[in-house]
């Protein structure tokens, strides 16, 4: 695997998870982006960078560590961005689209935080490794489907 790919397939996971945290805290918003995040990242990532021309799957397993490595990177950013828009919210505006959350984030030891981000990490890698397989077998499928229409 290529470092340029995998450096590529971090920032723009990065920046994805960074879009969704921040629209995160509009009510009803969050549940969304979290779900898209976790079942969501891997999937925009490789098909952007395919449709780009750089990134070309080649074997499964190459598919399996693109998601797994999107899911995490989009689910960091996407939990620190969120923690901080909540509890500059609940904080200093005394403000909380879901209170229990909010106290939650803003009361807790720092290392229960990092715990629970990373737990969270670790499922949404293991969603979106899945997702980075289902969408190596799904573009190979469209991939072979188009080239024996075109063959005929």
């Amino acid at each position: 695997m290529d470092k340029t790919v995998i450096k590529n397939i971090i920032i723009i996971s990065l920046v994805l998870g960074l879009i969704l945290g921040i629209a995160a805290a509009i009510p009803y918003v969050g549940i969304i982006g979290l779900t898209g995040v976790m079942l969501f990242a891997a999937p925009l990532t490789m098909v952007y960078l395919i449709m780009a021309g750089k990134l070309d799957l080649t074997t499964t397993k190459d598919s399996i560590i693109n998601g797994a490595i999107a899911g995490f990177g989009a689910n960091l950013t996407f939990a620190l961005m969120y923690s901080l828009i909540i509890t500059i919210m609940f904080r200093v505006f005394n403000y909380s689209s879901n209170y229990f959350l909010s106290s939650i984030i803003s009361n807790s030891p720092f290392w229960l935080l990092i715990v629970c981000i990373m737990f969270v990490g670790t499922l949404t890698a293991t969603t979106n490794a899945f997702a980075g397989l289902a969408t190596h077998y799904i573009i190979n499928f469209i991939r072979d489907t188009y080239e024996k229409r075109v063959s005929k």
